[in-house]
């Protein structure tokens, strides 16, 4: 089997490629043995219309966006997509997608050096003989914040970067608001109690990454 194809990509067939094995990634972040859960099944379908055009430049089909839409590379970095990516082209990407730097322009990418704007300006350079130290500048002064050990961990920093907090994960929820949906989410947990024990899905239950 051929390694996941690392963005840009060459054309329709790797972008396609690239797409199919992040959803099964994503299908199998669970247990072996454990069914297949809602939130799964609800990341797919939001996912599922964010494949490439069948066109040259394999655009996204959704945002019509350059592929990975901004949508897609930070689900899969967020998720830990097992992507070959080097440090300096995943920056790239990121700011070729808008997802980095307060201005698009203000991303500064090299083999050995990189920095962007992410409250406050990062820096990051390659040491000699391997890994990396990330400084960050606010105000005029500067301090350490990372020193991956190679680009494996670089990247991890970097997926660590992209990460959001969407509510309600780390909000302060306002007490009246779990009441409200309640009982939409209890006849939605009764629907899916059916639908997850379908065929279609219960066949992936032995799959999985733990």
């Amino acid at each position: 089997m051929s390694a996941i194809p690392v963005p840009p990509f060459a054309g329709h067939d790797d972008a396609r490629r690239f797409h199919q094995l992040l959803m099964l990634h994503l299908a199998q972040l669970k247990r072996p043995g454990e069914t297949v859960g809602v939130h799964q099944f609800l990341l797919g379908q939001a996912l599922a219309p964010h494949g490439p055009r069948r066109d040259p430049d394999a655009a996204c089909a959704e945002c019509e966006r350059p592929y990975p839409c901004r949508t897609v590379l930070r689900v899969a970095l967020v998720s830990r997509f097992g992507v070959g990516w080097s440090p300096p082209g995943l920056v790239r990407l990121l700011r070729d997608a808008r997802i980095w730097g307060a201005r698009f322009d203000d991303v500064e990418v090299g083999e050995e050096r990189f920095a962007w704007e992410h409250e406050p300006r990062f820096t990051a350079e390659r040491r000699i003989g391997g890994g990396w130290v990330v400084t960050s500048t606010e105000r005029g002064s500067s301090r350490v914040r990372a020193e991956p050990a190679d680009d494996r961990a670089m990247i991890d920093f970097i997926a660590d970067q992209v990460r959001e907090h969407p509510f309600p994960f780390g909000w302060r929820v306002p007490e009246e608001l779990p009441a409200m949906v309640a009982d939409g989410a209890r006849a939605a947990a009764g629907w899916w109690s059916e639908h997850g024990r379908k065929p279609y899905l219960s066949q992936h239950d032995e799959n999985g990454s733990w």
